[in-house]
């Protein structure tokens, strides 16, 4: 435990946000610190490695069939409002702090350490574990996962460590629009706000000839804008009660406002499976010519993408809006009978006790980007999650247990 902790704490302290900086660094020079610090760490331990630059992986046991986690190393912004250092690592109060100990940095540490527990075992792996080390997942492009499939083994099933527990069944479908206003007419003159399309953003201030609107919200992950509060909606509602007669404002209260479901747009839908749609407006922006709002929106599994995307450019075009749908991934769903399901679900069963169903996230995770692949963990039901939020932190003992259950995983999955 003592060296999980140190090693975590070192993965930490690199502020592993992806930014490309040229071939050398495809990720930006922290991320490709990070990787080379885990690497390190499981050649020490004895593991394969291999680093491809844009992909990189770890890999233990022999055989044909291989079985595969899909962790990153890269993490949203640090943010304000941090009441401890955002790439410190310090512990206190039985929990460390620091931007990814929970996502998914964390869990990268855990599932090495779990693998490092099966080698010591000195039991021959009749199948190959590989930890596949992300680089650029927070941003959505997921290009080192492309990269990897391209060059490299797909697994034959696994899971990836960047979820909830006991494992996450169905994944809604996620797209982000951008929609542009020309600054000339719209009634302001400059905007600012949040800091990526999947965080509420917590403050975000709307210029006019006439005045400053600013306001402060709450940041927590965008696939979940309930547990948060909208500073770009909030300013947008102080200009419209100012300012009644901005094209911009306008806009904004006719279609957003301040709901998260899609109600004024038209687009609120929901099912059994996979509940209600929810909206985020994440960032806005001003370059002298155009204000910019970027719109992260969650759908259901039976809603249909290209409805939203025609509604979008509708909606928007009558206000003299230009939407474009610059990212998109379809809904997950994973049968109940799943034996990958099955075999996580059993280990966190017996080490919790808890034996509750598999959920349903607004959140994307790895598991759409491989198939076979079903989320599993960090996130335990009923403990407070503050991953894309200020003082994020991961309990010590749930820090502990996540190798333990990882560890009994990875041995369930070697059965199949």
């Amino acid at each position: 435990m003592d060296e999980m902790i140190k090693a975590l704490q070192g993965l930490v302290h690199f502020e592993s946000v992806a930014e490309p900086e040229g071939a050398e660094y495809p990720y930006g020079k922290e991320v490709s610190r990070a990787k080379d610090y885990v690497l390190s760490l499981a050649k020490s331990m004895g593991m394969k490695t291999v680093d491809a630059g844009s992909y990189a992986y770890v890999e233990i046991g022999e055989g044909e069939k291989l079985i595969g986690m899909l962790a990153h190393l890269d993490v949203v912004p640090a943010g304000d409002g941090w009441t401890k250092a955002p790439f410190g690592g310090e512990i206190a109060d039985d929990r460390m702090y620091g931007r990814g100990t929970t996502d998914d940095k964390g869990p990268v540490i855990a599932a090495l350490y779990a693998m490092k527990e099966l080698l010591e075992q000195k039991k021959p792996l009749q199948k190959r574990i590989r930890l596949i080390l992300g680089q650029t997942e927070e941003n959505g492009e997921w290009e080192d996962i492309e990269a990897y499939l391209e060059a490299e083994e797909t697994p034959d099933y696994g899971f990836t460590p960047d979820g909830d527990f006991p494992a996450i069944q169905c994944e809604k479908g996620a797209m982000v629009f951008e929609i542009k206003m020309p600054l000339e007419g719209s009634g302001i003159t400059s905007a600012e706000g949040g800091t990526a399309p999947n965080m509420v953003p917590g403050h975000a201030v709307l210029k006019t000839t006439d005045g400053n609107y600013e306001a402060e919200g709450k940041v927590c992950h965008g696939c979940a804008p309930w547990l948060g509060v909208n500073a770009i909606s909030l300013a947008a509602t102080k200009l419209t009660e100012a300012e009644p007669n901005s094209v911009f404002g306008k806009m904004y209260q006719d279609l957003i406002g301040e709901t998260i479901y899609g109600e004024r747009l038209g687009i609120a839908d929901e099912d059994a499976e996979s509940g209600k749609l929810s909206l985020n407006v994440g960032t806005i922006s001003s370059d002298g010519k155009d204000v910019t709002l970027m719109v992260d929106i969650r759908y259901p599994a039976s809603s249909n993408p290209s409805d939203i995307e025609e509604t979008f450019c509708e909606k928007f075009g009558a206000y003299g809006g230009v939407s474009n749908c610059v990212y998109q991934v379809k809904p997950l769903f994973i049968p109940s009978d799943s034996p990958v399901l099955q075999a996580l679900l059993s280990s966190y069963w017996k080490h919790t006790g808890d034996e509750s169903a598999p959920v349903i996230i607004g959140g994307g995770t790895y598991a759409k980007a491989m198939p076979g692949i079903v989320a599993f963990g960090p996130n335990f039901p009923g403990h407070e999650n503050r991953e894309h939020m200020e003082d994020e932190y991961i309990l010590l003992e749930d820090f502990r247990k996540l190798r333990e259950i990882y560890r009994d995983a990875l041995e369930n999955l070697l059965e199949i």
